[in-house]
């Protein structure tokens, strides 16, 4: 521990109170401690380069919030439950080591509502809507990483009647304007149209 952080936590001063509070290796049984890489923080054995043990101090496990009577795994049979995960709550199988299932109707009623339109940077390629860790939706070509074209607004397959663009965005999720996807051109128009 560095004169600094011995200042800060002086409880954490001494190599025992180090050892209580983050335990031991388990494979070498040397103390753990906390280290500081970048902008990243983990904790890891004292005895690297010998050994190289070393976990996460976010908890990044999958928890079963609820069981799910009455509903079963299409794949093996088991009780669903929901689950909550790095990325959000999601419905999967109780039986997850041996089955991978997760129910993908949550993903089909998200993206009902979306057509996806060719690409107008690579014009090979779809706009296809997807998800950022976040929750946040995005649309991206499908020709990644070949073409990087990428929108945050809704593309609608409407050809602009002042420069003739290929697409108009959705400028909002329930409004009915559309704009023009060029930063240059700056045409709005009703959907309806």
């Amino acid at each position: 521990m560095t004169k600094k952080q011995a200042d800060i936590f002086p409880a954490l001063a001494d190599s025992e109170a180090s050892q209580l509070a983050y335990g031991d290796c388990p494979k070498c049984a040397s103390p753990l401690q906390i280290k500081h890489v970048g902008k990243n923080s983990f904790v890891a054995c004292t005895a690297y380069p010998a050994c190289d043990y070393s976990h996460s101090l976010t908890n990044q496990e999958v928890t079963t919030l609820k069981t799910i009577d009455d509903s079963h795994c299409p794949q093996c049979n088991a009780l669903l439950a929901v689950k909550k995960g790095r990325y959000g709550m999601f419905i999967g199988c109780t039986n997850f080591p041996d089955c991978h299932f997760i129910s993908s109707n949550q993903l089909k009623q998200k993206s009902a509502q979306y057509t996806p339109v060719s690409c107008p940077s690579c014009t090979s390629g779809l706009l296809q809507k997807k998800q950022n860790r976040f929750g946040k939706f995005f649309y991206a070509c499908d020709n990644y990483p070949k073409c990087k074209y990428v929108l945050n607004q809704q593309p609608v397959n409407k050809t602009c009647p002042a420069c003739n663009a290929s697409i108009m965005l959705r400028k909002g999720k329930d409004e009915a304007v559309l704009i023009c996807a060029k930063e240059d051109c700056a045409q709005q128009i009703n959907e309806s149209e």
